[in-house]
């Protein structure tokens, strides 16, 4: 179920048999972090996700001893099982070196080459137009694909190579920008968040030991401290329910 129904962008997706979803990240973990929850939410309900990492996080560690091809593989590795606990496709990985993102003409081709191939009907990514603090490969990755989708993969003489591999032009209908600072489509994730917390957990490398008891607290946390900004009255008093839930902003095309 979707938060603020008159949006109600997956429900209405999915009665109408739309159910492929790309979604195009940085790094192993942005995945599971800003919209596993999302990822997990639309598996159960019999969607085919496929996950594209931009790079293979070859940085991120505070081992002077691990190199970045080590670090690389191991951080792959925890995202096929990120990907195998969500219910998501065996992840693409293009293979750009962490911290190095850049909106090319290779990246957007690379892009739109798994747009045609995966033909998705929604496409989540980075909101590469955020302002203010933000990682420069999740900037670079987001507006990456922001063109890549528009106007290049619906465009045969853009990258017009693909014809070779039979891949057709192809646009999707919906994109869900993650962390954006003005969010307006909100995905109710509170029937599996177990199942994010896990996905979270497989990424070893960067969790340092946390459990799964201790992240769900850390949610319930936030959900809470989020009804309280809800609370109306001069009681002060708020919602019983708590709301687990990731924020996007909705692109129609």
């Amino acid at each position: 179920m979707t938060v603020e129904a008159e949006v109600d962008l997956i429900e209405s997706m999915t009665a109408a048999g739309s159910t492929r979803a790309l979604v195009v990240m940085a790094h192993p973990d942005d995945n599971e972090f800003v919209c596993g929850g999302t990822v997990a939410w639309l598996t159960k309900l019999g969607w085919d996700v496929h996950l594209v990492v931009t790079t293979s996080g070859n940085k991120g560690t505070k081992d002077i001893d691990v190199t970045a091809q080590q670090l690389a593989a191991v951080r792959e590795e925890e995202q096929r099982r990120a990907a195998e606990i969500l219910g998501a496709d065996e992840p693409t990985f293009l293979g750009f070196p962490d911290g190095y993102i850049e909106n090319t003409n290779e990246l957007r081709g690379l892009v739109v080459r798994q747009l045609r191939l995966h033909r998705p009907d929604l496409v989540i990514t980075w909101d590469g137009f955020r302002p203010g603090f933000n990682h420069r490969d999740h900037r670079r990755t987001g507006r990456a694909t922001y063109d890549a989708i528009y106007p290049a993969a619906d465009d045969h003489l853009y990258y017009p190579r693909d014809k070779d591999e039979g891949l057709e032009p192809y646009r999707p209908s919906s994109l869900l920008l993650a962390g954006s600072n003005e969010p307006d489509y909100h995905v109710d994730i509170g029937d599996v968040l177990r199942t994010k917390i896990r996905a979270v957990l497989a990424h070893r490398s960067q969790m340092r030991g946390r459990s799964e008891e201790a992240m769900f607290e850390r949610y319930r946390e936030r959900a809470l401290e989020e009804a309280r900004q809800r609370a109306t009255g001069e009681s002060g008093e708020f919602e019983s329910e708590l709301m687990f839930r990731e924020s996007f902003r909705l692109v129609r095309f």
